[in-house]
């Protein structure tokens, strides 16, 4: 029997779902799947990667790839090849820079949805006639016609070690996550999309259930997030899932865009078991909502969560700053919009700062102009995501106390990508604190001294941080290791855990 190593190279907290749906396929084409996955728990080194390779006798690797340590993935391509392995490279990166991940060894990159693709080039067929393929002699980028998902196997979740993720409360952190749907109807300017695309793709509800079912059978989890982009595009199919899992005896949680709820979809997914929906809101100004292509009005951003709330649902707003064209009068619209839903919403997400991902318009309307054209081969870019300190090894070191607890702003603050003016800036951070005063209350519930503590040390750390940029993180990265306690707690009180009852 052949073997196929599938590698997720960059750190990560829970079982990459990715990996299982490309495993599953793998099976069927008659290969033994082995994974190697680089967690915070676990890390791993070039070296091991090769390790593994070697003892699996592996005749292909695959890895899936994002932006950020791509000079570390590169690396581990490099040192794969010289040891004669064959090496597939896909994911989002890859997609969006295709000649650079050939260019860094790759022998295939496989752009966009990589399971037929990939079945492709098993089962042998001739690359120069598999859509979405690239190598060194082909360049295929026209994507292979629409993918029917619902041909596709169920993501197999015995590819995984599944002792590396299993925290304390006995979730095998990863398995709680479920897709129904692919692909987004938006084309916002800061999203790369690339992977999945547009075309908004669904999975036969009926089989999705079953694997929640089945999920819960044998692993108990009871708990859920359905991970989709946009989980309420189809209402009549909203409808049919609350039905179907309604029975089920589990909670959920799930993402959707302001416009595309309605007060009888929540009370729906409420009376079903959702006990939470995450509303990508971004915006509270006007011009910012028009520019970013969000297609949502601010009314409807009002609208949204106060339904929500009103359905008795938990409400996560997802908010954004450091667009290149941002004012303080941006931000001051950004805090009434706050104020506005204060009680609606139980938490706003503390990750928001504009990232240019490769790929996104404002990568490729910016890059040229503002000097940050192919970032991510700097090894000071190393970290950089959708935020700095949950990538990073040792967060202490990249980051300070506020921007842990209440919002990280660090792309702004010190200007990696855009130019701001000290008065953007300074409002920024009367925005992040105005995050972190609403934030604490859920945070730690009941606990007002523990609140106000919180937030006292936060306003310690923002005013040090002004005077002396860089001193908390040079003591901070000297003195403390490991990840930051605040991750498990946000990620409990928003019910990322086994049983949301145990909360």
């Amino acid at each position: 029997m052949k073997n196929f190593l599938l590698i997720y190279p960059t750190q990560i907290t829970e079982a990459p779902m990715t990996l299982a749906m490309l495993g599953a396929v793998l099976k069927q084409e008659g290969f033994q799947v082995h994974t190697c996955v680089n967690t915070f728990g676990r890390p791993l080194q070039v070296e091991d990667f090769v390790k593994k390779a070697t003892e699996v006798r592996a005749d292909y690797v695959g890895i899936s790839m994002l932006t950020f340590q791509c000079l570390f993935v590169y690396d581990i391509v490099r040192a794969l090849k010289a040891k004669g392995f064959k090496v597939v490279l896909g994911g989002p990166h890859p997609t969006d820079c295709p000649s650079e991940s050939i260019d860094a060894g790759a022998d295939v990159v496989v752009l966009g949805e990589g399971e037929e693709t990939l079945r492709d080039i098993v089962q042998g067929r001739p690359l120069q006639d598999i859509p979405g393929v690239v190598t060194k002699d082909v360049s295929n980028t026209k994507r292979r016609a629409r993918l029917d998902i619902n041909v596709l196997p169920t993501p197999d979740l015995d590819v995984f070690d599944t002792e590396v993720f299993r925290q304390e409360d006995g979730l095998i952190k990863g398995f709680h996550r479920v897709y129904t749907s692919r692909g987004c109807p938006g084309c916002c300017t800061f999203c790369d999309w690339k992977v999945f695309g547009q075309a908004f793709k669904e999975y036969d509800i009926q089989k999705v259930v079953a694997d929640i079912e089945r999920r819960k059978v044998e692993f108990g989890i009871t708990s859920f997030s359905i991970a989709d982009d946009c989980f309420t595009v189809n209402p009549n199919r909203v409808f049919e899932f609350c039905r179907l899992i309604k029975g089920l005896g589990v909670s959920w949680r799930a993402n959707s865009r302001a416009n595309l709820v309605t007060e009888e979809m929540l009370r729906a997914m409420k009376n079903s078991g959702c006990h939470s929906v995450m509303f990508g809101l971004e915006s509270g100004d006007p011009e910012t909502l028009r520019k970013i292509g969000k297609m949502v009005t601010l009314e409807e951003n009002i609208r949204a969560p106060k339904l929500a709330h009103k359905a008795g649902l938990e409400v996560y707003g997802c908010l954004m700053a450091g667009f290149p064209w941002e004012t303080p009068a941006h931000v001051e619209n950004q805090l009434k919009y706050i104020r506005e839903v204060w009680n609606d919403v139980s938490l706003f997400q503390v990750s928001g700062s504009l990232m240019p991902f490769p790929g996104s318009a404002i990568y490729k309307k910016y890059a040229k102009q503002c000097g940050f054209e192919n970032f991510w081969l700097q090894p000071e870019y190393q970290d950089f995501s959708v935020q700095v300190y949950q990538n990073a090894a040792n967060p202490f070191r990249v980051s300070t106390f506020y921007q842990r607890q209440l919002f990280d702003d660090t792309y702004i603050q010190e200007e990696y990508f855009f130019k701001y003016t000290t008065e953007y800036k300074q409002a920024v951070r009367k925005l992040v604190r105005e995050i972190g005063r609403h934030n604490l209350p859920f945070m730690f519930k009941g606990q007002p001294l523990k609140q106000r503590l919180f937030l006292g040390l936060s306003d310690l750390s923002m005013a040090m941080s002004v005077v002396f940029p860089s001193l908390e993180k040079k003591i901070g990265g000297a003195l403390f290791h490991g990840r930051s306690k605040v991750e498990r707690i946000r990620d409990q009180r928003r019910g990322f855990t086994k049983s949301h009852q145990t909360i």
